[in-house]
């Protein structure tokens, strides 16, 4: 029996459109690598349309899956937060500041991953701690708006200004491994509010990407920074009634089973 199925593909290109950001970044192309962590979003939302048109749900669909998203929004978007900071022949010290700041997405996706599959972590219409997707867009974007004020502000009249994004770095990954909920689309049934917000949401990227190409500025990833903000702070309004019924119980309840399994063993 044939392991890989459409819905499979779709998935892989995922995980090659995460490899081609990361390439890119290599490249020098930071601005476009942050375009194809968003590209290959497209692709992660289309995989499970396509299991469901094709009737190909499984478990390894469902792993291979986990697996994509690792790569395209943990350890791709390390490659570009390192070119991003790092400066060509710049010396040992912002070698050193890149090389950390790459391995801030890599080490909290790796965590977070980790404890989501051994805990369990799943309450009912919420992700809890930053998805992996917002936490790359929240990257991706920043680095976006870092570019864009790198323009106007050249590098001789304030070269520290991609330092200032340090600690939004820091913050955005130790969100990871949060309990903070977040809206998810498993499971949930969109009200009213939710589809009108979209559907702005869609718009406005619409409108920015168009801007982009006529331009050649990031507008599209300054609106993708706004969104994640709307997302991360303002979603609360549009919650259905009953839906965060049981979440304290639920988070103390795995906060302690996490800290008994981190007790020494005899």
């Amino acid at each position: 029996m044939r392991l890989v199925h459409l819905k499979d593909v779709v998935t892989l290109g995922n995980v090659a459109i995460g490899f081609l950001s990361a390439v890119l970044a290599i490249e020098g192309d930071v601005q476009n690598a942050c375009y194809l962590v968003m590209a290959a979003f497209v692709l992660d939302f289309c995989d499970g349309i396509v299991a469901r048109l094709t009737k190909m749900s499984n478990e390894f669909g469902k792993e291979l899956d986990l697996i994509a998203d690792h790569v395209t929004y943990a350890v791709c978007p390390a490659f570009v937060v390192y070119a991003f900071f790092r400066v060509p022949d710049s010396g040992f010290l912002n070698a050193f500041i890149a090389y950390c700041m790459g391995m801030v997405p890599l080490v909290f996706g790796c965590v977070r991953h980790a404890r989501n599959e051994v805990y369990d972590i799943d309450f009912p219409r919420f992700f809890l701690g930053t998805p992996r997707p917002v936490s790359a867009f929240y990257l991706m974007s920043l680095i976006g708006a870092g570019i864009h004020v790198g323009k106007y502000l050249p590098h001789e009249y304030v070269p520290t200004y991609k330092y200032f994004l340090i600690p939004l770095f820091i913050w955005i990954a130790w969100n990871n491994l949060s309990f903070r909920p977040f809206v998810s689309h498993h499971g949930r049934k969109f009200n009213k509010k939710f589809k009108f917000f979209m559907s702005v949401a869609v718009v406005m990227l619409v409108i920015s990407g168009i801007a982009t190409a006529k331009t050649g500025e990031p507008w599209l990833l300054d609106c993708l920074l706004f969104h994640m903000l709307v997302y991360t702070f303002l979603s609360p309004v549009c919650y259905d009634k009953g839906d965060l019924d049981g979440y304290k119980e639920y988070v103390i309840a795995k906060k302690a089973e996490i800290a008994e399994d981190m007790k020494p063993k005899a």
